[in-house]
């Protein structure tokens, strides 16, 4: 920029050979002179648009004619949040995201169908973690399908917690999902594979399966929390293995969180085994108000120790009024705590017993989530 500081300037944008003229304007003081500045042009369906500032009406500059892209999303520079409405827009965010852009806020304000694209996780590992907030809006998002041999797996790979900025994903409903890890260490979960982050109000149904910790919502959690989700799809796993999730672990609570899917797991030869209904191997800080009732079956056997249970399969947690019933006569395979599970054999405990305990637990802890059995199944709600 030369000679003046300015708060305006002609803008010319050439896009696939079609020409168009707009004014750029930028906060008050941000063009000085002497200086270079890059803006970031997005096309989408609604026109152009550059991150950072704001441009006035588009004016067709003449030139070959021609259609812009639609990039399935729109970004906010007020709000910096980027706003998607179709399956393209959402693999367009992954790839932002798994780019670089790992801060990003992304709001879904559409149901979004993902039959038969090819997906990449959100968040690929460790190093391209997703850092910012994703609200589903409550939408759903069905026919994600994953097959593959990369470590973690899911609609969201890695969620993690870097420079105290925690990733969050929220208010999405995850249908028909076909999930397939064949990594020899792959961590998979129908909302995330690896989680550091906040998990909250998520459900899943259809299929989900990885050689070391599977889980319907999440592989593995982290610290974090997870609250108010569930999944009935079919998780299928080799060591720790769950409805809800395949292993909990430090600073990780899991809340009002149900799982009614079917648990099956393939059992390593060697290893240590962890299955149940809810959880897998479950060593975080706490566990309040949630049950399970789908089968956990196994197959083969291991050398090392084999610990199922119709809700945990390892258990070094404080438990607080959780229930079961399903296959299994004993709801925790290895107890580490003074702590319990209940079955609900529909005589001394019936469901409505259940619902009325764990609701009492979720108001002593301040929660706005609650039970509600207008079903045979208790459901949640927010309250």
């Amino acid at each position: 920029l030369f000679p003046q500081t300015v708060a305006s300037l002609p803008l010319v944008v050439n896009y696939k050979g079609q020409e168009y003229h707009a004014t750029l304007t930028v906060p008050e003081g941000a063009l000085q002179a002497g200086n270079n500045y890059t803006y970031t042009v997005k096309v989408n369906a609604t026109g152009l648009t550059l991150e950072g500032c704001t441009i006035g009406s588009w004016v067709d500059g003449g030139g070959e004619s021609g259609e812009a892209e639609d990039l399935g999303y729109i970004y906010d520079s007020n709000t910096k949040t980027y706003t998607v409405y179709n399956a393209n827009g959402l693999m367009n965010i992954a790839e932002l995201v798994n780019g670089g852009k790992s801060d990003i806020n992304i709001t879904i304000d559409t149901d979004i169908d993902l039959t038969g694209k090819g997906w990449t996780p959100i968040g690929t590992d460790y190093d391209n973690a997703y850092t910012g907030t994703f609200d589903g809006g409550g939408h759903t998002i069905t026919g994600l399908t994953v097959t593959t041999n990369d470590e973690y797996a899911g609609l969201f790979g890695y969620l993690s917690n870097f420079n105290n900025a925690a990733g969050t994903v929220k208010n999405v409903v995850m249908e028909g999902i076909q999930i397939t890890c064949n990594h020899r260490s792959g961590y998979a979960g129908g909302v995330v594979g690896y989680s550091w982050g906040t998990i909250e109000n998520c459900s899943v149904s259809g299929s989900v399966s990885a050689t070391v910790s599977v889980g319907g919502v999440v592989g593995v959690q982290r610290d974090g929390s997870i609250t108010g989700c569930s999944s009935s799809a079919t998780v299928k796993g080799t060591l720790y293995v769950g409805g809800v999730a395949g292993w909990t672990n430090f600073g990780a609570t899991l809340t009002a969180c149900y799982a009614t899917g079917n648990v099956i797991i393939e059992i390593a030869p060697t290893q240590n085994i962890s299955g149940g209904g809810l959880v897998g191997f479950n060593d975080g800080i706490s566990l309040l108000s949630c049950y399970a009732t789908g089968n956990v079956t196994s197959t083969g056997s291991s050398t090392g120790y084999v610990h199922i249970g119709g809700f945990l399969g390892d258990n070094y947690t404080t438990v607080t009024a959780c229930y079961w019933k399903n296959n299994h006569e004993q709801g925790i395979g290895y107890n580490r705590r003074s702590t319990k599970v209940t079955e609900v054999d529909g005589t001394s405990v019936t469901w409505q017993n259940a619902v009325d305990a764990m609701n009492t637990a979720l108001q002593n802890k301040g929660s706005e989530w609650r039970y509600e059995l207008k079903g045979a199944l208790p459901a949640l709600r927010k309250q």
